[in-house]
This record gives structure tokens, C-alpha cells and sequence, in this order.
């Protein structure tokens, strides 16, 4: 990790990179939509790149967080982008099948879809890089073509009693997961009401650099289009999923955890946490930054691709 100057499990605070004048676009900034049963993903970059970055994407998020990442990356290889199940342009799931497992299947059947055979480098960021983990521990012959992890403000213990489900534990929460059985008015407006409630914690508690508008608007639009069922299925698995039996299947992989020391979602001790059981990695905190790091820092998350690409 020369890029780095760091050594196995140290650490080292890196400057504010400039937030991106341009604001998030739509998905049509990515080259081609595909859907494999009715999941969606998104392909970008060359089709002849050597390599091929994974794209896992956070809850209540979805392909489109990434596009300063693939902005910059997509020149340089192939980018996949699935919407795992009930985000983004995949449709809403069953309560009983949102959950880390489900997700890890619809990344890699969006992978199996796509053809991808050659080497991968996955990027994961919040339940993206918990997806991750759990990708590699239940589909081990998907192990060998990993050459790199990047995992953005993450864990692999359980969230339980902190971060996101602490974040959204509001009172309408319940009344969204007693919520399965009104009509899809109703549904909506609750799943409004949610949004409005949470959408202004969004700038100070995801975000910690005052010119972030932009990305919080698209953050709280994704919120907003969050199937019901996604939010009590996602959170009532993440109060109690770890993904600790996973050390074993990443523990040789190369990887850079980033993490903002003012991340109220997954803070600095979730990533000690992975670099502890990942002796091949590097860990980054990032000064006067929060959770939101693809959108927020994007050039450190961008570094930390080219790197592994470069290998």
C-alpha cells in the first residue's frame, strides 16, 4: 500500500478533498441498464478493461452515489452498479427477503449476469461493505478474482444499539413496520412523513462539510422512493446481522478502509474493527468528514480505486 505511505493497520489523517462543484446526476449518466430477474444494474467503462470495479452501494442509496467515482474511473475500467433489491431502480422486495443475504445475492447475480470472469476489485460503502463481507464469505470461488477491497464507512460488526438503526429508530418507524397491510396511499404517506422527519438530521449527521446541498438533496430523494418494506425488512436485519464469520474468507485480501472521524454512523472503531481482521489493510481517517465519504470526499475514495487499478 506504497500509495498510502501507511503500514498494516496504522493510520493517518488526510486533508478535506474539494467538494465537487457539480451536483449528483441521474442514472442515465451510466452507459447501459441491464436487469437479471427484476434487479436492475448498470455497466460503464470499457468493455476490454482488464479489470472490473464492483460498485455495493448503502441503505436507502442506490447506483447513483457513484457517479463522481465512476466520473473519473470509468476511463480507466469497467464499473458495475447493481441496485440491490428494493433501492434504487429494482422494485420493492418482501419484508422477509430485505435483508445482507438477499443483498449478496443480487450483487452477485449481477455479476454472474454481466460476465464478469476477470479480476475485481469491490467497493462497499455502509451496508454496501457489510454486503461485501457477506458476498465473499457465502460465495467463496468469487474469492480468487478479488485483487482489492475498498470499504467506505462500514462494519462488520453488528450495528446494533448504534449508527443507522439509532439514526432511524424515530417514532414513525414503527408505525412503518406495522404499516404492511394499508393501502398504498397510506404507504406512501408514511413513507413521506419518514423522509421529512429524517431528511434534515441528514446535513448534520451524514454529512459534516456545510457545502454538501447538492448530495443531501439526493440522498433524501432516494430516502424518499425507499420502499417501505425496505426500510423494516434492512433494518430489522441490521440491529442484529454480523458479518465476523467472514473474517476468515477476506483476511488475505488487500484492502483500504476509509472512515470520517466525524462519522456518526459507523465511527472509527467499526473500521479498527475490520483492519484488525484484514492484516492486509490500510486505514484512512478522513479530517471534518462524516459518513457520506463517496459524495462528500470523492477524490479520497477515487485514489484508493486508481490504486488498486494501477496494480
Amino acid at each position: 500500500m506504497a500509495f498510502l505511505r501507511l503500514t498494516k493497520r496504522s493510520k493517518r489523517n488526510h486533508g478535506l478533498a474539494s467538494v465537487p462543484a457539480t451536483p449528483p446526476r441521474g442514472e442515465e449518466h451510466f452507459s447501459t441498464k441491464r436487469t437479471v430477474g427484476k434487479n436492475t444494474y448498470f455497466l460503464t467503462g470499457p468493455e476490454d478493461s482488464a479489470v472490473t470495479v464492483v460498485f455495493v452501494h448503502g441503505f436507502t442509496l442506490a447506483a447513483t452515489q457513484w457517479q463522481y467515482q465512476t466520473e473519473e474511473i470509468a476511463h480507466r475500467a469497467r464499473c458495475l452498479l447493481p441496485d440491490f433489491r428494493g433501492h434504487g431502480q429494482t422494485p420493492q422486495y418482501p419484508v422477509a427477503e430485505c435483508s445482507v443475504d438477499g443483498a449478496a445475492d443480487d450483487v452477485y447475480a449481477a455479476i454472474t449476469d454481466a460476465n464478469i470472469t476477470g479480476p475485481i476489485i469491490l467497493v462497499g460503502h455502509s451496508l454496501g461493505g457489510m454486503v461485501s463481507f457477506n458476498l465473499l464469505r457465502r460465495y467463496p470461488k468469487l474469492r480468487k478474482q478479488i485483487r482489492g477491497m475498498v470499504l467506505i464507512a462500514t462494519a462488520i460488526e453488528s450495528f446494533s444499539g448504534k449508527g443507522t438503526p439509532q439514526l432511524l429508530k424515530l417514532p414513525v418507524a414503527d408505525d412503518i413496520r406495522n404499516a404492511m397491510e394499508i393501502s398504498p396511499e397510506e404507504a406512501q404517506k408514511l413513507r413521506s412523513e419518514f423522509a421529512a422527519l429524517i431528511a434534515p438530521t441528514l446535513g448534520v449527521t451524514m454529512f459534516k462539510n456545510s457545502g454538501m446541498s447538492p448530495a443531501v438533496k439526493l440522498h433524501a430523494q432516494l430516502l424518499n422512493s425507499t420502499p417501505i418494506e425496505t426500510y423494516v425488512g434492512f433494518l430489522d436485519d441490521l440491529e442484529k446481522h454480523d458479518e465476523l464469520a467472514a473474517a476468515q474468507a477476506v483476511a488475505d485480501i488487500p484492502a483500504v478502509v476509509i472512515v470520517g472521524d466525524k462519522d456518526d454512523v459507523t465511527p472509527l472503531a467499526q473500521a479498527e474493527k475490520i483492519c484488525e481482521l484484514m492484516p492486509h489493510a490500510a486505514l484512512q481517517v478522513i479530517p471534518q468528514a462524516g459518513h457520506m465519504l463517496p459524495l462528500e470526499n470523492p477524490a479520497v475514495v477515487n485514489k484508493a480505486i486508481a490504486h488498486f487499478i494501477a496494480q
